[in-house]
């Protein structure tokens, strides 16, 4: 005390200076401290944005990997079991693919890296991909869509429709996910504003557990558990809520909500867009509900097992939804996601049939037409190719054929008329009719049908090994006939190719060709010809014209051998007198049900044999008993794929009335 009163005024000075000066170096210390922890912050918020997107965008590469090769297990496994067990694998895979697909997007978002793009869009389209993306949940949990759509809406607007397809999709399938019974329903309204523009307005509606009051709140956060007594293990809003409200926000919009807790949710936004086309959409409703008609009363038409087709749309559920409607007629089909992708599998396959989306990113369905008309060397440069489409407005077909399409079909398809364009547009040789009026025509159509006898020995002295053909068919010989059968067609299209190409000193069409004619070599047992296929092969990838021009005459003297020795195993089949005397006497023979049974079982057994000569006496000897025309039509139709070496459709066939 006393010491401080003996400071001078200018010594006290001094004190609070020197006090102050500490304070403010302590002040830009602690503010250094921060600049440097919030650049480190920044930095590891980086670091974790940069590593999430580059692990969800690596990721995908190995959960598509396990997702297409589970497909086909789905598709060629025999065992049931087996395929349940691949069918939960599918929902689990596509579970996660859809967690890392979204970790990808709020990662992005986070970073203020996703991007808006604007785009033509037809609204019609939209409809139906967003439709078929809940189709198969809604089907499984027995729900109801209800669709309120208004009909007058432009049916072409200007937008970011693949963000705006985002949003929906995840409204609906959350829609979906909590909803145990009712409906769930889409409404899409508009109004007109200034100049072009409108406001489209969505509201998707459930009748499900809705939402507690006190979990709005978290209702868009990240990973946010909603009512965890209720909703079971695993149903979590997860980055689906917390991205589409960011992308509403993003695009000028605000996500509403509204709910009833035990009763269920609706949520709406709405949009400005731009019109480009005024033409009403009409009744999209009605469309609809006219397609789930024709499946729900779905009986196919025919089968075609050696049908070829390639079906081309970005949608994946567009492309399931389409191999399921053609399931049960057997035919081989192919898909692609893209124009790209399609012209890529036309340069290594040949098709009867493509089908072809119209409304595809970079190259859409009518720049792909073109350059499929343009491609040299394609096999498949002048088979029908059909639209898909969902424009059903005025004046659509029109378009579609002068744009080179052999015909249209609008989406949601309607299973019916998708048959009917097939049956006119498949070649008719591969085409087997089911219907009672059609059946019979088919059948006398086909007496004449070339059939393929395999010979092992003649077969062998003409350069093919039976062990390594029948080895890559699983030990098939029906299906190695009918591969054979195929081949020798194969040989014809894939010489005219080669010879065109070399002509116009086109190495890399060459090699394409001959790469796929090595593989159909190979997969037949035409060893030798496929190990000269394969050298040059080797010599178009290296660009080497002049020792192509020199090695593929002996190629092509090796094709024309082989397919000319082939045409001795295709033998003109016609029918016996005693089968002849069989379809002109009467039925007069009786059988009872028991014996017709047996008698049955004894052709399938026959089938199951691959056992053609008495499987078809078998069938002459059915056929002289009085039975009702279905039956009739059953052994025609048997009868025919027996002819074909189609023993396991035959047997399909059998069983099903067994």
């Amino acid at each position: 005390m006393n010491q401080e009163m003996k400071q001078t005024p200018a010594e006290k000075n001094k004190v609070k200076v020197s006090a102050l000066l500490q304070a403010k170096e302590q002040l830009e210390q602690k503010d250094v401290e921060l600049k440097d922890a919030m650049k480190a912050a920044k930095k590891a918020e980086g670091a974790r944005d940069i590593f999430l997107a580059n692990m969800s965008h690596e990721l995908r590469t190995p959960i598509n990997t396990i997702l297409g090769l589970n497909e086909l297990i789905i598709r060629e496994s025999q065992d049931e079991a087996i395929k349940e067990y691949a069918l939960d694998i599918r929902q689990a895979g596509n579970i996660l693919l859809t967690l890392v697909s979204d970790i990808l997007d709020f990662s992005k978002l986070e970073a203020g890296q996703l991007q808006l793009k604007e785009g033509i869009y037809d609204v019609s389209s939209l409809l139906n991909d967003l439709i078929n993306s809940i189709s198969i949940q809604l089907r499984k949990k027995k729900l109801d869509l209800v669709l309120d759509i208004a009909n007058d809406i432009p049916y072409k607007l200007m937008g970011d429709e693949i963000h705006i397809r985002q949003i929906i999709s995840n409204l609906l399938s959350n829609a979906v996910k909590f909803t145990e019974e009712g409906r769930v329903t889409l409404h899409l309204g508009w109004k007109q504003l200034e100049d072009d523009a409108i406001e489209i307005d969505v509201i998707v509606k459930d009748t499900g557990i809705g939402i507690k009051e006190q979990d709005m709140p978290k209702l868009f956060g990240a990973f946010q558990r909603m009512d965890s007594t209720v909703r079971s293990s695993g149903k979590r809003t997860g980055l689906g809520l917390a991205i589409t409200n960011r992308l509403v926000e993003m695009m000028g919009g605000k996500l509403e909500v509204q709910s009833v807790y035990g009763k269920g949710s609706a949520f709406a936004f709405k949009l400005v867009q731009h019109v480009v086309d005024k033409e009403p959409l009409g009744d999209f409703e009605k469309q609809y509900k006219e397609s789930l008609r024709s499946r729900e009363n779905y009986q196919q038409k025919f089968i075609a097992p050696l049908g070829r087709i390639l079906i081309v749309d970005d949608n994946a559920m567009n492309l399931a939804v389409a191999q399921g409607l053609l399931k049960q007629t057997r035919l081989q089909i192919d898909v692609a996601n893209s124009g790209e992708e399609c012209l890529a599998l036309i340069k290594r396959k040949t098709y009867h049939l493509i089908c072809l989306d119209h409304m595809m990113p970079v190259m859409d369905g009518v720049q792909t037409l073109h350059a499929i008309r343009a491609m040299e060397g394609n096999p498949s440069r002048d088979i029908p190719v059909i639209a898909l489409t969902a424009n059903a407005v005025a004046g659509a077909r029109e378009f579609y054929i002068n744009e080179g399409f052999q015909d249209y079909l609008t989406k949601p398809i309607d299973a019916d008329k998708f048959e009917n364009m097939l049956i006119e547009y498949l070649p008719d040789n591969v085409v087997y009719l089911t219907e009672d009026q059609d059946m019979g025509r088919d059948y006398e159509k086909e007496d004449a049908e070339m059939a393929l006898s395999i010979k092992e020995s003649q077969l062998y002295m003409i350069g093919f090994n039976i062990r390594n053909g029948l080895k890559y068919m699983n030990g098939d010989k029906a299906l190695y006939g009918k591969v054979l059968l195929d081949f020798h067609t194969i040989l014809k299209e894939k010489e005219e190719a080669l010879q065109d190409f070399l002509k116009k000193g086109d190495m890399p069409g060459y090699a394409i060709i001959v790469h796929s004619l090595k593989g159909n070599a190979r997969n037949v047992g035409a060893d030798d010809l496929a190990d000269e296929a394969f050298t040059l092969e080797k010599m178009s990838k290296a660009g080497q014209l002049e020792d192509v021009e020199v090695r593929s005459p002996i190629l092509f003297s090796m094709m024309r051998t082989m397919r000319e020795s082939l045409k001795v195993y295709l033998d003109h089949e016609e029918k016996t007198e005693s089968t002849k005397k069989v379809e002109e006497d009467t039925l007069i023979k009786k059988i009872t049900e028991d014996e017709w049974k047996k008698a049955l079982q004894e052709l399938a057994d026959r089938l199951d044999d691959f056992d053609s000569d008495s499987a078809n006496e078998k069938i002459i000897e059915l056929k002289k008993y009085e039975r009702p025309e279905s039956d009739q039509k059953m052994l025609r139709l048997c009868e025919k794929a027996v002819k074909d070496y189609a023993y396991d459709i035959a047997l399909e066939i059998v069983n099903a009335v067994l």
